[in-house]
This record gives C-alpha cells, structure tokens and sequence, in this order.
C-alpha cells in the first residue's frame, strides 16, 4: 500500500507515487501552483553527499489555454520547499543530482548539488527562479 502523511506541512514519502503526490499538491495546493487536473509525474530522488530531494513535475493547461509546466521540490523529509515554473518542455530524467531537460546548447540541466535548491537556473536561454514556499 502506497500512502502519505501530512503533518503540519510536513509530507512524509513512504513509497509513494505520482498519484499520491499530486493529490497532496492538489488539497495544500501551495501558492495556488497545483491544480485539479494536470499531469503530475515524479522523478527519482536527487541525491548529493548533504541531502536529498524529492522532485515532482506538473503540466497543465490554464484557462487561457497557455501550457504550464512547473517542478515542485521537496526536502529529504518531504517538506515542501518551493518549485520552479515556466519552463517551456519538461524534463526528461534524472542524472545523479541532475535533472536534465531536452537538449539545449543554451542550458539543460538544474544541478541540486547543494544543501537547498539553487536560487536560479539557465535552461534553454532563460533563467528560472527557485519559487519558495512562503
């Protein structure tokens, strides 16, 4: 059985999936990233030799029809740290602490090194900020 715990803005991962994240995502729905219907995909966890994190990515499509794609972070606990948003195509794995993107001469990769996410990244010639939770 797959499940998860919320506790005070605290989720606990124990084996859990796609599914079950997106549903957590979609009830806290923080900042209003998170919604009802969209694809919702889970990535392995990104290790280094400080911690882990936890990486999900989610598309949808907002009323005005314009493609959103996000990656929601969480830390090795499974709090929710914050996401990164407005990418133009989604990632496509996961590299050791790597999550890399199509092909781009311009940037393919958010490199998640460090105690916390980076601050700000370049994929595909733009940079992208690290949206924290509030």
């Amino acid at each position: 059985m797959k499940f998860i715990t919320l506790i005070s803005g605290l989720l606990l991962f124990c084996s859990v999936d796609a599914a079950d994240i997106s549903e957590w995502l979609k009830d806290a729905n923080p900042q209003g990233y998170f919604p009802e219907t969209g694809d919702y995909s889970t990535y392995p966890d990104a290790c280094n030799e400080n911690t882990c994190f936890h990486l999900v990515g989610v598309y949808y499509v907002t009323p005005t029809n314009k493609g959103m794609r996000r990656v929601a972070v969480f830390s090795e606990g499974g709090k929710y740290l914050g996401a990164y948003s407005g990418f133009n195509e989604m990632p496509t794995k996961l590299v050791g602490f790597q999550l890399v993107f199509p092909e781009s001469e311009f940037g393919n990769s958010i490199s998640f090194d460090g105690k916390l996410p980076p601050t700000r990244v370049y994929i595909d010639g733009e940079y992208f900020e690290f949206e924290p939770m509030p």
